[in-house]
Parts: structure tokens; C-alpha cells; sequence
């Protein structure tokens, strides 16, 4: 699949940014776009169609939403935006949009996965199983490394972690009153240089739907880390106790044969078929299988497809690569005979992590990254 080229992309993603204030959410972010449909209106939740990406990178207007507790969305100008940057540190300090926009960038290709993406795929199914496949996508982003502007404030010696906090507010049902969505990370992923205070997106303004101005991406791990409309970064000498990050987004795992609970954190090696789509109804003959697979902070070895239910596999042809967090398109050319077909991909990744077969239910409805089959039909 070829990369697109940045002209394509402007013809697909969206530009600028919109009012200030905070506007209602149905009113003004629940609506379908090419690509992208609205699953629920509020708090919005907006699944990307997979089955309509061309390229390696997700068109801005076709990347999925899913916010947790905001009945309004913050519309925040970029002339208005600030950043306060407090803590343990040594100076703190606030930065407004043309300073952000006026320091050194980097840019990093990232897919941004919903921890819950694929969710009701699982059988028997799993509580709050409305999330399909299409809550990932891959882009372009392009921003502040974190480390700079914590090398301004100047950490002091014992900071545990960094506390990312957007605009956006809600209520919980862990919190008996409206909290802003915040998460944490430890302070070596801060300091990543890929971790990034972002402003641009597939080579356009940060779309205002997506977090925009500003947001965090922080390749490798799960979309909550990814906090829309960052508005405060906060140092802490001792573990973070937000509810987002000791109630929500909880797993269990199990190591030297116990079952621990931990956070969410890594993307787990993962490959989904785009196309053909499930059920759908083929003429005998020439066809093209494809999708895309991924690992959190790996690139893809391989990605193996059956067209018989996994008796027999072959080797698909994969995409160029564009950087150990994104995404690799493949694609297998495939001589369909009449009849039904079970479909499936399956992706090992650099370090030899290779998606199982069968859900590990004491993931809790996290990490969802089996085997999946498409059943189609063959005229």
C-alpha cells in the first residue's frame, strides 16, 4: 500500500480549529464524517471505518474518538491555550501556543489504540462490549519532546512521576464530583524523547476533536495516555492517585504465578483484516486481503493470513515501515474458490511477540489483541 502523499492528505484531514468556550458535545462534535462513525453522541464515542483506509496514515477526519466523562468538549482557541508546568520542580512555568510553536519539534509516527479497541469481540462477551475494531489509527504528529519543557522546570532529584491533565471534566463513577481527565506516567517514558507535546497532526493544526490545540502522544502505550486539551504537567515525588489511574484502566496479570492488578500501560502486538469486511459476499476469483498490524514501541516482523480457518498459513506482503510505533500495512493477494471462508492474520513483532489465539480473560476487557476470523461468502 503506497504512503500517501501530503497533498492526498490535505484532501482528506481537517484544518484549523475552532471557537472558545466549551460547546455542547452533541451539538457540535456527533457527527458522521467520511470514515467515521458516531457510536454515541455523549460523552462521544466515534469509530473509525477501517475498511476505507487507502494509505499507513488515518485521515484526521476518519480517526476514531472515544472520550470518558466530558458532556462538553473543550473548543479552545489557540490564542487562549495555556500550559502550566508545576510540581516538584525547580522553576515552575507557563508557556502559551506561539511559544510552544516556537521551540524545537520532533515528529513521530504513532498509532493511538484504545485499550478496550476489539472489545466485543471477545466471547462470552464483555460488559461495555460497544467497542469494535475501529478505535485505532495511525498518524503523523508532530510536537515538543516533554523532556524539553521538563529541562526548563527542572525536576528535582526524587520525582517519581509526571501528571498529564487536559480541559476536560466530568464526573466518574469512582468520584463524587467533576474531576478533570488526568494520568500519569513515570518519569523515564516523560523523558522519552518520542513523548511529545503536540500541535500538528498528519502535517495539519491539531484538529479540535482530537485534543487540539494541544495533546500528549506517548507511543507505545494505550490512547488514555494520550490526554486531549493537556492544559497542566505536574511533578510528583510518589505515585500518582488519580482515579484514572488506580480505578479505571485496571488489569490483571499474572506473574511468578500470581495474579497482580497493574495498570494499562503497553500496546499489545495486534494485526486486523480491513478487507474484506466480515460477511461480506465475493466473487469467485481474484481478491486482496489486507489491514494493518502493530506492537507498542516494536516493528512487525510478520504477518501470516489463512484463508481456511487456520489450517494453512502464508506469508503477507507488508507495507514500508515508518517508525517502530506505527502501524504496517500488508496486504495478500488471494485466489478466492466458491464457497464459505474463515479469514485470519496474525502478527509477530521484532522481539518475537505473537498474538495469541484465545483472550486472556483476566485482562479484564484490556489488551484484546487475539486471533480475530472473517467469515465472508464466495460467490
Amino acid at each position: 500500500m503506497p504512503r500517501q502523499s501530503a497533498a492526498s492528505r490535505r484532501t482528506f484531514l481537517a484544518g484549523g480549529l475552532a471557537t472558545v468556550g466549551l460547546a455542547p458535545f452533541a451539538a457540535v462534535y456527533a457527527q458522521d464524517t467520511p470514515g467515521r462513525i458516531v457510536r454515541r453522541p455523549a460523552p462521544l464515542v466515534a469509530e473509525c471505518d477501517l475498511s476505507r483506509l487507502t494509505g499507513w496514515a488515518t485521515p484526521n477526519q476518519a480517526f476514531p474518538i472515544l472520550t470518558s466523562i466530558a458532556e462538553k468538549l473543550p473548543v479552545i482557541d489557540p490564542a487562549q491555550w495555556q500550559l502550566s508546568l508545576g510540581g516538584s520542580v525547580e522553576q515552575p512555568f507557563s508557556l502559551d501556543y506561539a511559544a510552544l510553536r516556537g521551540m524545537p519539534a520532533r515528529t513521530v509516527v504513532a498509532v493511538v489504540e484504545c485499550a478496550g479497541n476489539s472489545r466485543n469481540t471477545v466471547s462470552p462477551p464483555l460488559a461495555r462490549s460497544h467497542l469494535g475494531n475501529g478505535f485505532v489509527g495511525n498518524a503523523e504528529w508532530r510536537g515538543v519532546p516533554l523532556a524539553t519543557l521538563l529541562a526548563r522546570a527542572g525536576l528535582k532529584p526524587n520525582t517519581q512521576e509526571i501528571v498529564l491533565e487536559g480541559s476536560d471534566r466530568g464526573k466518574s463513577a469512582f468520584a463524587p464530583e467533576d474531576i478533570a481527565f488526568a494520568k500519569s506516567v513515570p518519569v523515564e517514558k516523560a523523558l522519552h524523547p518520542d513523548t511529545l507535546v503536540v500541535y500538528g497532526m498528519n502535517g495539519e493544526n491539531l484538529p479540535a476533536d482530537l485534543g487540539g490545540p494541544v495533546r500528549m502522544i506517548v507511543p507505545g502505550w494505550y490512547g488514555t495516555y494520550h490526554v486531549k486539551w493537556i492544559s497542566r504537567v505536574t511533578a510528583l515525588e510518589r505515585p500518582f492517585d488519580g482515579v484514572f489511574m488506580t480505578r479505571s484502566w485496571r488489569l490483571g496479570r499474572r506473574r511468578d504465578g500470581f495474579l497482580r492488578e497493574e495498570a494499562v500501560t503497553q500496546i499489545a502486538v495486534k494485526s486486523l483484516i480491513f478487507g474484506p469486511a466480515a460477511e461480506a459476499k465475493l466473487a469467485a476469483g481474484p481478491q486482496r486481503i489486507f489491514g494493518a498490524a502493530w506492537s507498542g514501541g516494536r516493528d512487525i516482523a510478520s504477518v501470516q493470513v489463512s484463508t481456511d480457518a487456520g489450517r494453512t498459513w502464508r506469508h503477507a506482503m507488508l507495507g514500508d515501515g515508518h517508525g517502530p510505533y506505527s502501524w504496517r500495512t500488508w496486504e495478500l493477494p488471494w485466489q478466492a474458490p466458491a464457497g464459505k471462508h474463515t479469514l485470519m492474520a496474525r502478527a509477530t513483532d521484532t522481539a518475537g511477540a505473537t498474538q495469541p489465539f484465545a483472550y486472556d480473560f483476566d485482562l479484564r476487557g484490556f489488551e484484546v489483541n487475539q486471533v480475530q476470523p472473517v467469515q465472508v461468502d464466495v460467490a
